[in-house]
């Protein structure tokens, strides 16, 4: 179509019209300045060629600036390009250079795959240890920054400053390559690096307390359920049965659906597991028993252990562990029983290997 050439004035803008389609109205005076035209709005732009590229800008809306403002801002960046400048990727480094903690941190928990209590976690960082660093473009985080706050963290928890540093690690190495500049990262390397280079993180030696062979019996029947126990005792004291027979994770335990759970090959798959993929067991003559009178006496909920909570399955059973612990006489986390499993393929099941404990716990292959 024919280019349509107008003075850009007050009175020529109000007198154009949208008609069916968008449309460009080109100043008389200055060659590539123009004023677009669409259904909803008249917007004042500028085009020229740049190497042998068509660049055009938008300046802003004929709204909010006035003719005269917006041919002053043609005339700035038309002579820009005239010098081989290419405005728009000119302001597409500026907004990646300008990319804030905050920013990057809502990208990040939108785009990569990470649990709600993994996204909770990372808020909580977010909140308590980098508040005052949110709005600070991210290569302004200097090494020395990170280096003073870690070991101001580590003085009221080792590792928790482990953690929101492992997190922050995260988070920069994403942003590093999410806002990448002609090719190459928003910043040459991850300034967390020098706490791995001074030896800074903090050594926490593994937990490894679980239930005593020694004490496993008294430990067992301190499971079995007596007359005094609510059904949420009840509940967890299944759950604690269960992963003493599977080693799996209190949540993959928590979450388990009967859907999940296959009578006919004798099988549990765990769905929402910590590495996200999708962990096959099959089922012992115990285990079969067990979830099989679990299946008979089950209400209406869905999951293998039930809760009256918002998420209708166990969780947080801190408390209720606690109060089973000093009835059983035996002192144990949910997280033991898992080691105890661990513990126990290990040292009193000939022939197993590392590869196939990695494969019962369903560990990350690393």
């Amino acid at each position: 179509s024919k280019m349509k050439f107008i003075k850009i004035c007050k009175m020529t803008i109000d007198g154009l019209n949208y008609s069916n389609s968008d449309e460009f109205y080109w100043d008389s005076d200055i060659k590539g300045f123009a004023v677009k035209i669409t259904k909803t709005k008249k917007t004042f732009v500028v085009q020229s060629r740049v190497n042998g590229r068509t660049i055009r800008k938008n300046i802003g809306s004929c709204s909010v600036f006035t003719p005269d403002e917006a041919r002053k801002l043609a005339k700035k960046f038309l002579g820009e390009m005239a010098q081989g400048i290419d405005i728009n990727y000119r302001e597409k480094v500026s907004n990646a250079k300008n990319t804030t903690l905050q920013m990057a941190f809502d990208e990040y928990i939108a785009i990569k795959n990470i649990t709600e209590s993994t996204k909770t976690k990372y808020k909580r960082s977010m909140r308590l240890r980098f508040n005052d660093w949110k709005d600070k473009p991210i290569p302004s985080i200097t090494r020395e920054m990170i280096e003073a706050r870690f070991i101001e963290a580590s003085k009221s928890s080792k590792s928790i400053a482990n953690s929101d540093f492992r997190f922050l690690r995260a988070l920069l190495n994403f942003a590093m390559e999410k806002y990448i500049i002609e090719g190459e990262p928003l910043i040459p390397s991850n300034p967390c690096n020098r706490l791995k280079a001074l030896n800074l993180w903090n050594k926490i030696p593994r937990k490894r307390s679980y239930v005593h062979p020694s004490q496993i019996k008294t430990f067992f029947t301190g499971l079995q359920h007596n007359e005094n126990d609510s059904d949420c005792v009840k509940t967890v004291k299944n759950q604690c049965l269960f992963i003493l027979f599977t080693g799996c994770r209190d949540q993959e335990a928590g979450k388990l659906q009967w859907c999940n759970v296959d009578f006919d090959l004798k099988t549990i798959t765990f769905e929402n597991t910590k590495n996200h993929k999708e962990h096959i067991l099959p089922m012992g003559t115990y285990l079969y028993d067990f979830l099989l009178s679990l299946k008979q006496n089950r209400g209406i909920s869905p999951y293998v252990f039930p809760a009256n909570n918002n998420s209708g399955h166990v969780e947080n059973q801190r408390k209720t562990v606690q109060y089973i612990a000093e009835t059983s006489g035996i002192k144990f986390s949910l997280h033991d029983i898992r080691r105890t499993f661990a513990s126990i393929a290990n040292n009193h099941i000939a022939g197993i290997t590392n590869f196939t404990l990695k494969k019962l716990l369903n560990h990350s292959e690393d």
